[in-house]
């Protein structure tokens, strides 16, 4: 009874492993080489087929294959290096280092405001004793995106030029279409529409003084506008 069990064993044995065989032999079968006289001379056994649908579909790339092997931070910079070389193009001529008596030194701001195309520059210097900035800087731009891209710009250098306690200057009125204003330190900037230039002439205010300016000679009314501001209807 024992023999029968072990010899009912080994043929079951026998056939798993003819099915192994004959599945093996089914995807590898075996490649006749062929001589240069026509002649079959010898077979070599294939490789498996297991992944051949894989490699025929997609390319597999190999790390041994490949000249350089980048993580993904320095797959980000190698894209970004055509942007990158744009925006150094867009600094091109511009110190971007820290001036002498200020983040901006007088003559590296005007070299940028023509660099932004903005009219009629206008620089003047401001005494010591009134204790405001060393230069007032003015100019007029062509439309509120290019007053606001101008102040943007120069915002962004600022950023670039300061040293770790120079303060980031705030755009005041960024949301006027008429007059944005900048402090940075040493210079005040203003950036007028041509119409509020006219209107507000900071030149003939800050260059030979209030007595001739127009605005400032205005005779002041102790009562306001309160007589003549229109009445509502009844």
């Amino acid at each position: 009874m024992l023999k029968t069990q072990i010899l009912r064993c080994i043929c079951s044995k026998r056939n798993s492993l003819r099915l192994v065989r004959g599945f093996h032999h089914e995807f590898s079968k075996p490649e006749q080489t062929t001589s240069t006289d026509g002649n079959k001379t010898e077979q070599k056994e294939a490789k498996p087929t297991f992944a051949s649908g894989v490699q025929n579909k997609y390319k597999i790339f190999r790390d041994e294959e490949a000249l350089e092997i980048f993580d993904v931070e320095e797959a980000r910079y190698q894209q970004q290096e055509l942007p990158a070389a744009a925006e150094q193009d867009q600094y091109e001529g511009l110190n971007l280092k820290r001036g002498v008596r200020g983040v901006f030194d007088i003559e590296d701001l005007v070299q940028l405001l023509r660099k932004e195309n903005v009219d009629d520059i206008f620089v003047c210097y401001v005494p010591e004793e009134l204790k405001y900035v060393d230069h007032l800087a003015v100019c007029s731009a062509r439309s509120y995106r290019h007053m606001l891209s101008t102040a943007e710009f120069v915002r962004r250098i600022f950023k670039i030029k300061r040293s770790k306690g120079d303060l980031l200057p705030r755009i005041e009125g960024e949301k006027s279409r008429d007059w944005m204003a900048m402090d940075l330190g040493n210079i005040a900037l203003h950036i007028f529409s041509p119409q509020a230039r006219e209107h507000y002439d900071l030149e003939s205010l800050w260059a030979i003084g209030s007595q001739y300016d127009t605005e400032s000679q205005k005779p002041q009314n102790p009562y306001g506008d309160i007589f003549t501001a229109k009445q509502p209807s009844t």
